[in-house]
């Protein structure tokens, strides 16, 4: 380094601890700590009180309990395979171990995006945002677009219905995720997931009540969590 960049990074320095001295940081606004690369995964706290309208507490707390299962199996499957990797274990044990951890990873993360976006006082889709007018300009109308979600929702097997964003070139497309990491669009990012296990409706709408179960989701949907998404 030579003297004329070494007093640069030195005036740059001084200069950034000054202001940082009066409450002015240079840095991003909204940058936050790193977590600890390590770290477990925590359950979020999701309270839906005595249920939601259309279901039950006796269903959502199942529900829940369900969840909590997937990030403590999580936490277990990246402790198991990283102790593995590090004695150089590669044999069918560990292959399974990976394979294992899809399923449950994106099971915990799923069910997140999915709480996250119901709620009793659920905010209507805002006709003016540039989601609403994505889905206007894909398929007519927001209606035209429910339709062909729940029909997703109501397709044969197990999953869930998804509505996905292509980062790359902004294009939405309605998705069926099959089990939880099956059938997923790589790279796209989810919107809005509804959870179609059966976990999530027979308790209240009994084995064949899956699309009463979505019709119930509907008004549920916070479209400012799902817009902000976007």
């Amino acid at each position: 380094m030579d003297r004329r960049t070494l007093l640069g990074t030195l005036a740059a320095g001084t200069l950034g601890a000054g202001l940082h001295a009066k409450g002015l940081d240079l840095g991003a606004p909204d940058a936050k700590p790193a977590a600890h690369p390590l770290a477990e995964y925590a359950a979020h706290a999701f309270d839906f009180g005595t249920g939601l309208p259309g279901l039950s507490k006796d269903l959502l707390t199942e529900h829940l309990t369900l969840y909590k299962g997937y990030v403590g199996r999580t936490n277990a499957l990246l402790k198991d395979t990283l102790a593995a990797e590090r004695e150089g274990k590669a044999g069918p044990a560990v292959q399974e171990l990976r394979r294992r951890l899809g399923f449950e990873f994106s099971g915990m993360r799923l069910h997140e995006l999915y709480f996250e976006a119901l709620s009793g006082s659920a905010a209507k889709p805002s006709g003016t945002h540039p989601l609403q007018q994505a889905i206007a300009a894909t398929w007519g109308s927001f209606d035209a677009w429910w339709a062909a979600f729940k029909a997703t929702c109501t397709m044969t097997g197990i999953g869930w219905g998804v509505l996905l964003k292509d980062p790359a070139t902004g294009r939405l497309m309605n998705a069926w995720y099959q089990d939880h990491e099956n059938a997923v669009a790589v790279g796209a990012q989810a919107l809005l997931v509804v959870d179609v296990w059966e976990h999530a409706y027979v308790k209240d709408y009994g084995a064949t009540g899956r699309a009463k179960y979505v019709d119930a989701v509907k008004p549920l949907i916070d479209w400012r969590v799902v817009e902000k998404r976007f």
